[in-house]
């Protein structure tokens, strides 16, 4: 790589840290992928940064997003005093420290913090006294953990993370200059990978790479990510099978994912605070595609009633507007709305395209025996849908498209907003897509996304006085999209790819009425980019006045309506 495009490429990395730091610096990122320009895979020299970042988003202060768990399991931290003491510290931050991350003894309060390597203590001096000196007070710390590789750590003021200043409150009263070690666990502390541990005997690398098959990465990816090469996986792979008693990686990935689900249940010690923009919603149910992966849908209104298959927007899930259920209920509509591959609670593909998302539907709707299908989709469930169309011939009664986005890389001629910019740009980029969606990932929040919907509505003063009288919509989004994200990222960032590939798919062998409601404001998924895809397919194109990329949100009872009608 020439010095010219690795200089772009650091900027972009040193732009995902300030995205992971706050979220809010995500516009920063349309101007570094620019000067960019196109770089389809990621360099290898980048790949420890990109994941350097993920850990920068896991570990910073989130004061706006609410405080932060002392209990919880995927975090230690220790307070330090000024004179480097630990003060205080959680049940996990003394689980690595005694178990071969700290000095002899382990962890001991009121002690200066001591490392088994001594060179974790000069990168610990060094880091607190750049800490002091910058305004923000933080610094990312690397630290050596021998054979198991390195761990990034995160310095900042212990004052400044609400979840460690709460449970510290006396210590920090003597200590004002007092900063907080955080990182996160060296392996995953939960009741299913403990038992995994503990029932066949896994070591953490070896549990390690069980929580990347399990979450669809490939041996590859997970070499990538993990730092190592594809053999030595292959013989880790090798040794938990021996341990478990299996032999496909497939049989492995179907254990993981039951044993999952298993743990999530027996973790609950508390009834779950159910969203007021799901309590009226129908539980998550999946089938079992036939090469084993999981196919998540929710099943809405009338078992007997007329079949919709319904399509999500990009960072979507099943979870449909509140009053959904009784709606179709009251206009005799059996709605069902799948979470396509990666997304929500359904398995990644490893070969995610719009052909292979309709295929999947298909296998869907012979499962649950449709025969008559009505489709509707909003924004980028539209070429999925349109390719399911198609596959299902006769049995699709007819497509709706809402807001529908073409299966084509966004035009940057024609629109200039932010959204579309910061799309059409990483669509030339994907190798930044996965990494930028497991960051929103970790950082989602009501408060974010209230953010990022406000600054959508800027060119559609429709959208942006509908999402200012409707303050439950914002609420609903934020369900919505934690939805998507809840196990992995990688769906998101599939689509996106897809979008990019997909600019020979065309609509020659649809046989079904097609129509087109489009907002008149909608600048983030243009109508003219749909028409020009569609050509002379749609029977009907309504164009509504004074709403622009929220118009499904807006209309939604007319929306189910037509497909009832």
């Amino acid at each position: 790589m020439d010095d010219a495009k690795s200089a772009n490429v650091a900027l972009v990395i040193e732009t995902m840290y300030q995205v992971a730091a706050n979220p809010d610096a995500w516009q920063q990122l349309i101007e570094a992928l620019a000067d960019a320009g196109e770089l389809q895979e990621m360099p290898s020299e980048a790949a420890t940064d990109m994941a350097r970042s993920l850990d920068v988003a896991r570990l910073t202060a989130r004061p706006e997003e609410g405080p932060v768990s002392s209990g919880r399991n995927d975090i230690g931290w220790i307070v330090l005093s000024s004179r480097r003491k630990a003060l205080a510290a959680n049940s996990l931050a003394h689980e690595m420290m005694d178990g071969g991350l700290g000095g002899l003894g382990g962890l001991k309060l009121g002690a200066e913090l001591a490392f088994e390597d001594p060179a974790n203590g000069e990168a610990l001096v060094r880091a607190l006294n750049q800490s002091r000196a910058q305004p923000s007070g933080q610094t990312i710390l690397r630290l050596d953990r021998g054979d198991d590789g390195p761990c990034f750590a995160y310095v900042a003021p212990a004052r400044a993370l609400p979840g460690v200043a709460d449970a510290a409150a006396v210590e920090l009263a003597t200590d004002d200059q007092a900063f907080a070690l955080i990182f996160p666990a060296v392996e995953e502390t939960g009741r299913l990978w403990a038992s995994i541990r503990e029932s066949f005997g896994l070591t953490p690398a070896e549990l390690r790479l069980a929580r990347k098959l399990r979450d669809g990465r490939s041996l590859k990816e997970a070499a990538d990510e993990l730092e190592v090469s594809v053999n030595t996986l292959r013989n880790q792979l090798r040794a938990i099978f021996d341990k478990m008693g299996l032999k496909r990686q497939s049989d492995l990935i179907r254990a993981l994912t039951q044993l999952s689900s298993v743990a999530s249940a027996i973790e609950a010690q508390t009834p779950a605070i159910i969203p007021p923009a799901s309590v009226d919603a129908p539980p998550v149910v999946a089938i079992t595609l036939r090469d084993g992966r999981r196919l998540a849908y929710r099943d809405y209104g009338a078992p007997d009633g007329r079949s919709v298959l319904f399509f999500h927007e990009g960072l979507g899930s099943s979870l449909l507007p509140p009053g959904a259920q009784g709606l179709a209920r009251e206009l005799n509509l059996r709605l069902i709305c799948a979470e396509r591959p990666g997304f929500g609670q359904s398995d990644p593909s490893p070969d995610y395209s719009f052909d292979s998302v309709a295929d999947d539907m298909v296998e869907l709707c012979d499962q649950l025996g449709l025969t008559d299908v009505r489709i509707s989709a909003i924004l980028s469930g539209a070429p999925s849908a349109m390719q399911t169309a198609v596959r299902l011939g006769r049995r699709a009664a007819g497509v709706l498209l809402c807001s529908g986005r073409p299966p084509r890389p966004v035009s940057e001629v024609r629109t200039r907003n932010a959204l579309t910019l910061f799309r059409s740009r990483i669509e030339n980029n994907p190798w930044v897509i996965e990494t930028f969606y497991a960051i929103l990932r970790l950082r989602l929040s009501d408060q974010l996304v209230d953010r990022i919907v406000r600054g959508s509505t800027a060119n559609s003063p429709g959208d942006a006085a509908y999402f200012a009288e409707n303050a439950h919509i914002a609420s609903y989004i934020a369900t919505y999209v934690g939805e998507s994200l809840a196990r992995t990222s990688r769906g998101a960032a599939d689509e996106v790819k897809a979008f990019r590939r997909g600019r020979n798919l065309t609509v020659a062998e649809l046989s079904c009425p097609l129509e087109v409601w489009h907002g008149e404001e909608d600048v983030f998924a243009p109508l003219a980019d749909l028409l020009d895809y569609l050509g002379d397919k749609p029977r009907e194109v309504r164009v509504f006045p004074g709403v622009g990329h929220l118009m499904a949100l807006k209309h939604w009872d007319e929306v189910l309506r037509r497909a009832a009608a």
